[in-house]
């Protein structure tokens, strides 16, 4: 009995100890730690990953609520031509990306364009995941990784130093320029090889699990540090809002201004004549022939042999009133005259 009460002071011991060791997301999140971004992460067999491609070098910057929550990270380049530009933002107040169980924090989902996206932080790795479920801590797969970069291997440098020192050439320079330019992207680090051989899947879920107790175990109090978070995004739309209301308010105070001044007025007259005058010409250019025989036809100008305007059962259709106009058939155009030259411009003539 006694060596039972052991064990079982052992077991709970362990868990709780490998619970109390798990840090939350933005807590384990280095600022100082230089870290390189693996893309194109697969699955390698046994729980192991793989990356096609190094893509960048970064750092991390982080931004907390006065009430000490983290809500926002960003990744900062550390090499080439944008050296020190945001290369990626991640912001709570957008509502498309969410995050709770705070103070213990673990996974950062967010949506763009229909893909949902998750971010988890776990020791030297923050993951890009695939198909996170907080409800029952799983996950799918890694789709990228940012590592915080290894010491680089001196490769024989002992040996480099013993060689002759020969003159730099103009070609050899201009490849060390390039090579300074580009940084180390591309090239995989040893904390790559690290990673390519360690069990995430089992690191992972063990994270996912053990968060998941500290978040169920939360008291009230603790719990308030989700809705400080969740204020940020209503507090945004709020001010979007305001900003948007603000702005139109703007706009049509100074459309008012505008409409109330004599040259809008005179715009507005002038216009109105152009509309009077357009509607005159066309009543002195134009007759309407309008076709009431209960069938299609076709009119034309006298000994047209093109085809002549349809005029559909019940329809109207406009017609210089400055020419004539005849029955078509069979693209024929007969002798029958449905309308005379001038004789009603502006009006409309029925052809039965």
């Amino acid at each position: 009995m006694k060596k039972t009460k052991q064990l079982i002071l052992a077991i709970v011991l362990l868990i709780t100890t490998a619970t109390q060791a798990q840090k939350s997301f933005f807590e384990n999140i280095s600022e100082k730690d230089t870290y390189n971004l693996y893309t194109k992460v697969s699955k390698n067999g046994n729980g192991t990953y793989k990356a096609e491609k190094k893509a960048s070098v970064v750092k991390f910057k982080k931004e907390y609520l006065p009430t000490g929550e983290g809500y926002k990270f960003m990744t900062i380049l550390q090499e080439g031509a944008k050296k020190g530009e945001t290369e990626m933002t991640i912001d709570l107040s957008d509502k498309k990306i969410t995050c709770t169980g705070y103070p213990y924090e673990s996974v950062i989902s967010g949506e763009d364009w229909g893909y949902r996206y998750y971010y988890v932080s776990i020791d030297d790795y923050v993951f890009a995941l695939d198909g996170v479920s907080t409800k029952f801590a799983t996950f799918k797969g890694i789709s990228a990784v940012y590592i915080k970069a290894g010491k680089s291997e001196k490769s024989g440098a002992k040996k480099e130093a013993k060689k002759t020192k020969k003159k730099n050439s103009f070609f050899s320079k201009m490849k060390a320029l390039k090579k300074q330019a580009l940084g180390t992207v591309g090239s995989f680090g040893p904390e790559y090889k690290e990673f390519k051989n360690k069990n995430m899947d089992k690191i992972i879920t063990d994270y996912l699990v053990a968060m998941k107790a500290k978040q169920d175990a939360r008291t009230a109090a603790q719990k308030k540090s989700d809705k400080n978070v969740s204020n940020l995004t209503k507090n945004r739309l709020a001010k979007e809002k305001a900003a948007k209301d603000a702005s139109w308010a703007e706009a049509k105070r100074y459309n008012d201004s505008v409409k109330g001044t004599a040259e809008y007025k005179d715009l507005e007259r002038r216009k109105r004549q152009n509309e009077a005058n357009y509607q005159s010409r066309q009543k002195a250019d134009f007759v309407t022939l309008r076709n009431t025989s209960g069938s299609t036809i076709y009119v034309a100008r006298g000994g047209s042999k093109n085809r002549g305007t349809k005029i559909s059962a019940g329809g109207s259709t406009k017609w210089s009133c400055s020419q004539d106009a005849y029955i078509q058939v069979n693209n024929v155009t007969t002798s029958r005259k449905v309308y005379s030259k001038n004789s009603g411009c502006g009006n409309t003539v029925t052809i039965r």
